[in-house]
């Protein structure tokens, strides 16, 4: 009888066995017959994924914009109202995928926080505005290189700007425009250079073209913008390997149109031929570099914003202007210049001073050097003491007053 129970039960948790696989089995295939099946991740699932980058907050604590950006797609600039919980949304186009820089010896960190500059949104200081930089869509970016670089095709690839109204939501967006700048304290106004009409977009340089232009930093309060400086001049190939210079001139680099725009009104003034700007923290002053094909038009002007004032005269006359640079304070700005000696064929540069509370601009006036047309003057704030010349190899000037290192140095040849 023992035995007899034994089987019985063995025989009992067999059937039992064989009932559910063919329940779990009967399961599986209504599944099958009712849900298709799962297929793997493709390029253009991932594509699509979105990220939140560069978040910022508004000096209020009440808003914060950020960009949601596409692994490789179009993306979009947000502004959420977290009282309300409001948001709103606005396209910044196509920001291709970067890869980060080969060289072992690169700053990776640095490098990140470069590309995250380049889209960040800016609060201006009332909190009423956000402000960013916007791209080509990627479509428009794709027939750009489809169709290679016609003046049509270049004029598509233009970045914009883009203004969002937190009172509302409504999106304001200005085309060509190459870059911006918002004051870091003052408010009411905002300053932007728009791109030469008829110019190459960046990154589309040859035929085919190479895409979208990238965002160049958006001001010296936000990135950087890509300072708003101009770049370097640099040294041709020929005269860093010591070989005699080609005789070929450098291409002259001329203006385009800067708007100072009254974020309160929305009016706005133009200011033609401008090459450099810089529009101070407290928003009362702005600084601009003119270069014209009327050469006699050329200079360093400064204008009040919140005065209808023609623009006052730094310092004019034939030559290039590059390089404003403020002290950290503020009350005074530096640039170069090579008016007095523009007619040679390797100019020499000076550097200037202007106090913009006593209004009036001097030479910074230094050692004389080795006599060398076009000799490198660096420049840079930071130090004690007077304005001190550092060794020969690396020459720099200091501000009286301002500890620490130089804050900005470069070459004026």
């Amino acid at each position: 009888m023992k035995s007899f129970a034994r089987i019985s039960r063995q025989g009992a948790s067999l059937i039992c066995t064989v009932a559910l696989l063919a329940t779990s089995f009967a399961y599986s295939f209504g599944q099958q017959q009712t849900v298709p099946g799962k297929r793997p991740l493709r390029h253009q699932d991932y594509d699509s994924w979105h990220s939140i980058q560069a978040p910022q907050i508004s000096r209020d604590g009440k808003f914060v914009a950020y960009a949601f950006m596409a692994q490789d797609g179009d993306s979009e600039i947000v502004a959420r109202n977290l009282a309300t919980g409001a948001e709103w949304r606005a396209p910044r186009g196509y920001h291709p995928p970067v890869p980060p820089p080969d060289d072992p010896g690169a700053n990776i960190a640095e490098f990140q926080a470069t590309q995250a500059r380049l889209t960040r949104p800016v609060f201006t200081a009332d909190n009423r505005f956000v402000v960013f930089s916007a791209e080509p869509t990627k479509a428009e970016v794709a027939r750009a290189k489809k169709l290679g670089s016609s003046p049509t095709v270049r004029e598509d690839l233009r970045n914009a700007l883009g203004i969002i109204d937190l009172s509302d939501g409504q999106v304001t967006r200005v085309e060509r425009v190459k870059s911006f700048q918002v004051p870091e304290d003052g408010s009411g106004f905002i300053a932007y250079l728009l791109e030469p009409k008829g110019s190459t977009p960046a990154g589309m340089e040859g035929a085919g073209g190479k895409g979208a232009a990238q965002s160049t930093e958006a001001a010296a309060n936000t990135t950087p913008t890509t300072s708003s400086l101009p770049k370097e001049p640099q040294a041709s190939a020929a005269q860093s390997s010591g070989a005699r210079p080609s005789g070929r001139t450098p291409k002259k680099e001329y203006g385009s149109d800067l708007v100072l725009r009254n974020t309160t009104s929305g009016t706005e003034r133009t200011f033609s031929d401008v090459l450099d700007y810089t529009l101070s923290k407290d928003a009362k002053t702005l600084v601009f570099a003119v270069s014209s094909k009327k050469e006699e038009t050329n200079g360093v002007y400064s204008v009040a914003p919140q005065k209808d004032a023609a623009p006052a005269t730094l310092l004019a006359g034939k030559g290039k202007y590059q390089k404003l640079t403020w002290d950290e304070e503020q009350t005074e700005l530096a640039f170069i210049s090579d008016r007095d000696d523009a007619g040679a064929k390797q100019p020499k540069f000076k550097v200037y001073l202007w106090n913009r509370n006593a209004g009036s601009h001097r030479e910074l006036r230094r050692k004389p050097d080795s006599g060398v047309p076009g000799r490198a003057a660096r420049l840079g704030w930071g130090g004690k003491g007077g304005l001190k010349e550092r060794p020969r190899d690396h020459r720099s000037f200091r501000r009286p007053g301002h500890a620490g290192r130089a804050r900005e140095e470069f070459s004026g040849s």
